[in-house]
């Protein structure tokens, strides 16, 4: 069986740590993680994932258009992955465009923040 590559496009270094190692654990895949947005882009060319997990994150004015912008620029390079959205459960704005994206198919899925991550890592390896 081949494995899946996973990218993380994730803000919080810890976070993004502590799921690349238990992504790990799981025989059906790989994990990456960058930290930086812009980075992304060149990350999807190198890695050529299968999933990309993109953080939106809270701390920023319209966090989730940068993070949707980060989507398109993956996909732009790898138009076959799939995109998972790491959202905050709080932001009404960013849960409602999560929302839109996965109508349009702009998106597989989207997690919140409060997720366990035991159940983000089962979604990203039932993918």
């Amino acid at each position: 069986m081949q494995r899946k590559t996973v990218l993380l496009v994730l803000c919080r270094k810890v976070i993004a740590d502590l799921l690349i190692e238990t992504i790990k654990k799981c025989p059906s895949m790989e994990a990456f993680g960058i930290y930086n947005f812009n980075e992304a882009r060149a990350a999807a060319a190198t890695y050529n994932p299968q999933i990309v997990l993109v953080e939106i994150p809270e701390s920023h004015n319209e966090p989730a258009l940068e993070a949707f912008d980060v989507c398109k620029d993956i996909k732009d390079v790898n138009p076959d992955c799939k995109i998972v959205l790491l959202c905050p459960e709080k932001d009404r704005e960013s849960v409602n465009l999560c929302v839109k994206a996965k109508k349009h198919g702009d998106i597989e899925a989207f997690l919140f923040y409060e997720a366990s991550v035991d159940y983000l890592v089962s979604q990203l390896e039932s993918m």
